[in-house]
């Protein structure tokens, strides 16, 4: 008799559960975005909009972004039954390659997803692949010649890169580019000779100009150490 009792209160419980007012919310795009290819340095921006499904006040206690590379803003914070908030989620590409994952968390009053986490990706791309990035020259004699290479590639497997031009900011360097067209997946080398006339740590930029209006411009840093013979 208590048993059946019990499982009658229960059933009452769970109908006036029911019944009570909450909040629910729902990602229009769903949990999961796809930036597509972006090119190193590139901003996006993903519109999705917040909606709230239940029949109290969604509030929206907070909106997180994984890293300081992508921003969040909410237009709306306090959505009544049906009503629906913009979410913008910008994505800054700058100093990234290759596939990224980032994530943006949303925290509200919706006792049964209190958290909610949108996860978005992109495969960012580079005009040109360049190995190093720092040409370091140690240990040089004032007066001698070194010679150092860097190699260009084209990492993009459908479109050609052409390098207009390259020039040198380091005092006493000359660069020589050996190709400057480059088909996808083809590389070149890039010599750089350094012949200091002075002592010390001496630094400059090699800057190379591609013909892609996505990334046109290019620099590697030079670094070197020079002594007295």
């Amino acid at each position: 008799m208590k048993s059946a009792l019990f499982a009658i209160l229960l059933i009452l419980a769970g109908g006036l559960t029911g019944l009570v007012a909450q909040p629910k919310i729902e990602i229009s795009t769903g949990t999961s975005l796809e930036m597509g290819e972006l090119y190193s340095g590139e901003k996006a921006e993903r519109i999705t909009y917040i909606r709230n499904l239940g029949t109290d006040t969604l509030l929206i206690l907070g909106v997180k972004a994984q890293c300081g590379c992508t921003a969040t803003l909410m237009t709306e914070k306090k959505l009544a039954p049906s009503d629906s908030g913009k979410l913008s989620i910008s994505f800054n590409t700058a100093g990234l390659s290759g596939v990224a994952h980032k994530e943006v968390y949303i925290t509200s009053n919706d006792p049964a997803t209190p958290k909610v986490t949108i996860k978005f990706s992109a495969s960012i791309l580079n005009v040109l692949s360049i190995t190093p990035r720092v040409l370091a020259f140690d240990q040089v004699k004032v007066d001698s010649s070194y010679t150092k290479v860097i190699t260009l590639s084209n990492p993009s497997p459908r479109d050609a890169v052409k390098i207009v031009s390259v020039s040198t900011k380091m005092e006493n360097m000359e660069v020589t580019l050996m190709k400057n067209q480059l088909m996808p997946g083809e590389q070149t080398q890039l010599q750089a000779v350094l012949h200091p006339s002075k002592s010390g740590q001496l630094n400059g930029l090699i800057e190379l100009v591609t013909d892609n209006p996505k990334q046109p411009k290019y620099e590697v840093r030079v670094v070197a150490f020079v002594y007295r013979k």
